[in-house]
């Protein structure tokens, strides 16, 4: 149980976390950052709906089925798959959906 408890306090840490980041980049783009801070705004946006959907999905798997190794196993593919998309889109100038 106690390990349940700190992933939720972790996913609940790294969301505020994200927050905060995101206000630190509308400050810094209502200052009159420029085209810098508003690319930074879009990606702390990015990372923030991420995080988001990992949380709402973490919060919807019941944490005591006996499902809870192939729970962790989706979980961490989840995460990485995140990921994994977050740093192609980063990396890659060219962005689907983006003119």
């Amino acid at each position: 149980m106690q390990v349940v408890k700190d992933d939720i306090a972790q996913l609940v840490e790294s969301q505020q976390e994200l927050e905060a980041s995101f206000e630190d980049a509308v400050n810094q783009r209502t200052s009159g950052g420029g085209d810098a801070a508003s690319n930074n705004v879009q990606n702390a946006a990015a990372d923030l709906r991420n995080n988001a959907a990992v949380f709402a999905l973490s919060l919807k798997q019941h944490p005591l089925s006996t499902e809870n190794l192939e729970k962790v196993q989706s979980d961490r593919f989840l995460v990485y798959f995140v990921n994994a998309v977050q740093y192609f889109e980063k990396k890659n100038p060219y962005r689907v959906g983006q003119k």
